[in-house]
């Protein structure tokens, strides 16, 4: 058996070289429905939790609340979120998905899943049970 430091250098190697090909493509889709990077990922945030406080999401970023009042300013300028007050503590504000937020969210998933089923299209079926399988187990052993 090789040395592990060998095979987890090669797995980088092709996942850094796999996401450099598939990243301007990404990005373009995101471009074209006028959502950043940073607010996809806020958006799926957002989706995950049904809705978050700035100061949830800027901890969840590591960044501060200020910078994520400006993004999510621009989100509901754009009609993909709005600000609802909890109804627990009228002094705190949710950030919540708009329907238009759910359907453009939902246009760019289903565009990114199509730019990786075209660059997964070369494995088997039993190539991709075996890459969801791993992929799962790595998505849920990697601590942020």
């Amino acid at each position: 058996m090789r040395d592990k430091s060998e095979y987890i250098e090669r797995i980088q190697i092709a996942l850094q070289t796999s996401i450099h090909k598939m990243q301007p493509k990404m990005t373009e889709s995101l471009n074209k429905h006028g959502v950043t990077a940073t607010q996809f990922f806020v958006l799926m945030n957002l989706r995950k939790n049904e809705s978050c406080k700035i100061s949830e999401i800027a901890e969840f970023m590591g960044v501060k609340p200020s910078a994520v009042s400006f993004m999510i300013d621009r989100l509901e300028h754009n009609h993909f979120v709005f600000r609802e007050h909890d109804k627990k503590d009228r002094r705190a504000v949710n950030i919540k998905l708009s329907e238009e937020g759910i359907k453009k969210l939902e246009l760019v998933i289903q565009e990114r899943k199509e730019i990786f089923e075209s660059s997964l299209l070369t494995l088997t079926d039993e190539e991709l049970l075996q890459f969801a399988k791993i992929a799962e187990k790595l998505a849920e052993s990697v601590t942020p």
